[in-house]
């Protein structure tokens, strides 16, 4: 998964962060980094494109790129850069698909401005799309108040990592991945499964209104949970050391409340990785955990549709 790292960049610091970041992953022996850019700026409507200001854009992404990559160089990494056309997400993809990119790291914010990096943009296409496992990490961090800040350029630990399982074969698809992340970092793995609650069917009679109370159903200990088990005996074979738990409630909730109280450094997922209007994972559980936690995210896309 770290053989080939497609990391994208568009110019701002608030971009480069990541490169700080996750500075353990581009200093592996072997891994290469490849560090992409579009060249592709939006142009006022005053503005008329010409091949000259293509090529002046071109030329100023490649300098750009070759600038960070010099600074990687000098500490270690080994580094390509690549300029691409077209819209960002569109430019991550092909380039991914055309070097054979591993895992593709970005920022979640880049820059301000109409061409910033907003979830439910670039970082939503790419997720929905990419063949690849996907780290996103915050470019900002939320204060006491609820206040977001650049966030602040250091190396992330990822001590911790929650795993999200529910038996489905995208949930299974990040076990291994999460495994590789865990054995990196010498992580401590959370495995977790969330049971929906349900509402059991009741006639609805003449003159009642429909409704009626959510009720939960038996839930098995962790210990005897087969769903949680597999995953937690599949770390400890390779040495990690793993918690694990099984709850009912809202999935999304649960993630959510449990990477910003337990001091979670990472949240590995698995999404269906359909097109179209089709849903990720269980419903929208992934996609409301990647629009609002803070914390940084691996989602891993199953190769089942």
């Amino acid at each position: 998964m770290f053989e080939r790292i497609l990391v994208p960049l568009d110019g701002s610091s608030r971009a480069e962060v990541i490169l700080t970041q996750v500075a353990r992953l581009l200093r592996l022996k072997d891994s290469e980094i490849i560090l992409c850019q579009s060249s592709h700026v939006p142009l006022d409507f005053h503005t008329t494109r010409t091949a000259a200001i293509d090529a002046r854009m071109q030329a100023d992404a490649t300098s750009y790129l070759d600038g960070v990559a010099r600074r990687l160089s000098d500490q270690g990494a080994r580094v390509r850069v690549r300029v691409g056309n077209g819209s960002p997400a569109e430019m991550i993809l092909d380039i991914a698909a055309n070097e054979g990119a591993t895992m593709i790291a970005m920022s979640t914010h880049g820059r301000s401005g109409v061409a910033r990096w907003i979830m439910g943009s670039v970082a939503e296409k790419v997720v929905r799309a990419s063949t690849v496992p996907v780290l996103l990490v915050r470019s900002f961090r939320r204060s006491p108040q609820g206040d977001l800040h650049p966030a602040v350029a250091q190396e992330l630990a990822f001590q911790r990592i929650l795993v999200p399982v529910d038996g489905s074969p995208a949930s299974t698809a990040a076990v291994e991945p999460a495994l590789k992340f865990g054995k990196l970092a010498g992580a401590e793995m959370r495995v977790l499964h969330v049971r929906p609650m349900v509402i059991p069917p009741s006639p609805i009679l003449p003159g009642m209104v429909a409704g009626a109370p959510i009720v939960p159903l038996p839930t098995l200990p962790p210990e005897e949970n087969p769903v949680v088990t597999a995953v937690a005996d599949r770390f400890r074979a390779s040495g990690l050391k793993v918690l694990h738990d099984s709850v009912e409630g809202d999935p999304a909730a649960e993630i959510l409340d449990r990477s910003a109280t337990q001091g979670v450094d990472l949240i590995v997922m698995g999404t269906h990785g359909r097109s179209g209007v089709s849903r990720w994972l269980t419903g929208s559980v992934a996609e409301r955990v990647l629009r609002e936690s803070t914390v940084p995210l691996l989602l891993v896309r199953s190769p089942t549709p």
